[in-house]
């Protein structure tokens, strides 16, 4: 029952008078509803273009790392029994140097992504490892030029990571005029 005031009144055909819908309580209607519709977009879009390309792949990511790490220790325990090596024939075991703990965000991922990567190098000789240590900051800018070049899905494929080893061994074997390096490891890898 609303009041007098509540109502307008309008002459309808006829002459008869007609009560004309309150234009003030529409319009707060329909902009509350535009708000509201406005509001889902956004957070739809958000969700689209922001939320799920930060969190695609971290479900899957963990297990492939896991894989990863798993062939990695496979493969250097054959390499200790006479498998398949990385050139390790003509080292010791005493001439190895690590680089330790080179993290860098992969190419396209726009820095929401990292890796945590530590490499071992074997040499034939304790000379060569001398050099390799003159040498560790050229080679740490090497490291990192390397891995950052390679998107997420080249860091978890197990034949990237041999593409990315074997470059590495020669780009190093570049910087310290070497024909060769006997050997380069992951020592620690983790992408997150």
């Amino acid at each position: 029952m609303a009041g007098e005031e509540d109502k307008t009144v309008v002459e309808g055909k006829g002459g008869e008078e007609q009560e004309a819908p309150k234009k003030k309580g529409l319009s707060k209607l329909i902009l509350f509803g535009g708000i509201g519709v406005g509001a889902i977009v956004i957070g739809i879009a958000l969700t689209i273009f922001v939320i799920k390309p930060m969190t695609s792949g971290s479900e899957t990511g963990d297990e492939q790392q896991t894989e990863e790490v798993s062939k990695d220790s496979h493969a250097k325990k054959e390499d200790s029994h006479g498998g398949d090596s990385h050139g390790e024939e003509g080292g010791t075991p005493g001439n190895i140097s690590v680089v330790k703990d080179i993290v860098i965000n992969p190419a396209g991922t726009g820095g929401s992504r990292f890796l945590s990567v530590s490499f071992a190098f074997e040499f034939d000789s304790p000379s060569e490892m001398e050099k390799f240590e003159s040498r560790e900051m050229a080679i740490r800018d090497a490291l990192i030029t390397i891995m950052s070049s390679k998107t997420v899905a080249q860091l978890t494929d197990s034949k990237q990571k041999e593409i990315a080893r074997y470059q590495i061994k020669k780009r190093v074997a570049q910087l310290m005029k070497l024909e060769e390096i006997a050997g380069v490891y992951y020592t620690d890898f983790v992408l997150q």
